[in-house]
């Protein structure tokens, strides 16, 4: 079954990722503000296995590889930013290859 993911990626890869609720969009996109560098809040659509494995590897440390299988496995993905008062919306998205 599909479902909707959002996490943090930067530079190394995907460094959080977790269920899309709007709380935890609202969390993801007040931390990509105070964090310094270049990191962005993504979206994306996932099968439900896929996601487990790629949360598997965060937790192992292997932020790259979650971030390659979360761009193979997605059906659909996107960054997410300001909108109207800063709530933050997905307005890209991407159709995976």
């Amino acid at each position: 079954m599909m479902k909707s993911y959002v996490g943090i990626v930067s530079k190394n890869g995907i460094e959080l990722f977790y269920p899309e609720d709007p709380a935890t969009v609202r969390f993801l996109w007040r931390r990509v503000q105070r964090q310094k560098g270049r990191v962005a809040c993504v979206w994306s659509v996932l099968p439900a296995d896929a996601a487990e494995l790629i949360q598997i590897e965060i937790s192992l440390g292997w932020t790259r590889e979650a971030m390659d299988h979360m761009q193979q496995h997605a059906r659909e993905y996107g960054f997410i930013v300001p909108y109207q008062d800063e709530v933050p919306v997905v307005v890209q998205h991407c159709r995976a290859g």
